[in-house]
């Protein structure tokens, strides 16, 4: 009796360990650990990732206070399209001041814009009505540098 009774707070105890190691090894797994925009922006940013354009086309998602992507890795020189999509319930604008480009946005609709992609550098985009909620993201040649501009809308110096 005595040794099933050792045996037994053996196993109990061999068992709490490999939970513990478990959990151990689980807990910091589950941490996101979160990436350093491409190109720096003035104020608040909602960081939803950065995608490379293809074939001279993007696609992003305008939601709830972000842009999906946030920034967009281009070819330099190329004119890139760009077809917004608002999912949201919220009216939103897809706003880019030195290009002359302010798309409203409806909510669940489609624009399509062409950006003019800079030799070097980056151009800003933002939501006017959101842009202090961090509504706002970069098309970039390569990471490093800032889009300089405004927080509130306004003016951005771009490229």
């Amino acid at each position: 009796m005595r040794t099933s009774r050792t045996c037994r707070l053996a196993i109990l105890f061999a068992v709490l360990a490999l939970a513990a190691g478990s959990f151990a090894a689980t807990a910091g797994a589950s941490v996101p650990t979160k990436s350093k925009p491409p190109v720096k922006l003035p104020g608040k940013v909602n960081n939803k990732g950065t995608k490379t354009a293809a074939n001279g086309s993007i696609e992003i998602e305008a939601d709830d206070f972000y842009f999906k992507p946030t920034f967009v890795k281009a070819t330099a020189g190329q004119t890139l399209t760009v077809k917004i999509e608002n999912e949201s319930g919220t009216a939103h604008t897809f706003t880019v001041d030195n290009q002359g480009i302010d798309a409203d946005l409806a909510p669940k609709s489609t624009q399509t814009v062409t950006i003019k992609v800079p030799d070097s550098g980056s151009v800003r985009f933002y939501c006017q009505f959101h842009v202090g909620s961090g509504m706002q993201g970069a098309v970039f040649t390569k990471p490093g540098g800032s889009t300089g501009g405004t927080t509130s809308g306004g003016t951005s110096s771009g490229y």
